[in-house]
């Protein structure tokens, strides 16, 4: 009997935390916070699951691709799943799973940001926070990392390894109670669904509407190329090659203000392009076009100092087009 007692004591202390945890794995919308519905549409929409039609054109990168390029302008069928602080990592699987589940678009448009070369910056804080890459596709992250005694950057971005991992997979309330508690202030289901629904009717475009004084550039310190971002930009292109898509490696123009003071990382990530078109010559590789210069626009076109406001990127889309698929978008 007091067996029994004992027992019930024990259901009543731990069914609280097992509602938690039952309402974290089931309803993430209505909790989560920051880009969760940007990433959760990109993801259906590679997975076959949006309302979206296959796309002609994708684009992947980061959030100044998703702000710098107007997927409507490029055609009528091109969508973005560029993500803020996805690094080729997030763009090399998305096409994977694309590929697999959706069909092959004509052309990539693949562009990522400096900084997200030399850091994983959003691998935990969102690709495996919003479980936007499985395990499997995490696991071979980390895995990689490791052999490439890149370890402690990873760490650095968050998380130890598989066991962060597991933690996450299982939806561990030690992980989700801070945005749960978060959302008991707004109406965090109506927000998420708002956004998912501008992402399905924008195709992906985003502006940040914020104002960061100095850019990314601007702030690094040096440019350090980390192996396992740079394996998987290359896995990306590769994967193009192997499927017959066109891709079109380009950089979105840093802003005028901090051009000069931004050049001890531009230049060096310029010569990063120019020995990676060198080991993909367009003579050998006709449907691989790679940027190696960098741009500036005048401060006007800026929400902030990364990300173009809705009037630079109409300019932005336009240069793109011009370069690439003539004035009549799609060809």
């Amino acid at each position: 009997m007091k067996t029994l007692k004992t027992i019930l004591k024990t259901l009543v202390v731990f069914i609280p935390v097992i509602l938690i945890w039952i309402y974290i794995a089931a309803f993430p919308g209505s909790y989560m916070d920051g880009e969760y519905s940007y990433f959760t549409q990109a993801k259906d929409y590679r997975m076959g699951k949006s309302s979206l039609a296959p796309c002609d054109i994708l684009i992947l990168g980061d959030s100044r691709a998703k702000s710098a390029l107007i997927p409507e302008e490029l055609s009528s069928a091109c969508v973005s799943v560029a993500e803020g602080g996805s690094t080729a990592v997030e763009a090399y699987y998305t096409l994977k799973d694309y590929l697999t589940y959706v069909g092959k678009p004509e052309k990539v448009v693949l562009s990522i940001s400096s900084y997200h070369f030399t850091s994983f910056d959003g691998f935990w804080t969102r690709s495996v926070y919003f479980d936007f890459l499985s395990w499997k596709q995490a696991e071979e992250v980390i895995k990689e990392a490791g052999s490439n005694k890149e370890k402690e950057a990873l760490e650095a971005a968050g998380g130890s390894g598989l066991l962060t991992l597991f933690e996450y997979k299982i939806k561990s309330p030690t992980k989700y109670m801070s945005p749960v508690l978060n959302s008991l202030k707004e109406d965090r289901k109506s927000i998420n669904l708002a956004a998912y629904s501008e992402m399905e009717r924008t195709r992906g475009f985003k502006s940040f509407v914020s104002w960061w004084p100095t850019s990314a550039e601007h702030d690094m310190e040096d440019f350090v190329l980390l192996k396992t971002l740079d394996s998987y930009y290359r896995k990306t292109i590769d994967l193009c090659i192997e499927n017959g898509i066109e891709v079109y490696s380009v950089n979105t123009p840093l802003i005028s203000d901090t051009y000069e003071e931004a050049k001890k990382i531009s230049e060096p990530f310029s010569r990063y392009f120019q020995e990676l078109k060198a080991d993909y010559p367009e003579t050998e590789y006709p449907a691989v076009h790679i940027e190696t210069e960098f741009e500036s626009y005048d401060t006007k076109y800026f929400d902030d100092a990364d990300h173009l406001n809705p009037e630079g990127a109409k300019v932005y889309t336009e240069s793109f087009k011009d370069r690439y698929l003539g004035k009549g978008g799609a060809s």
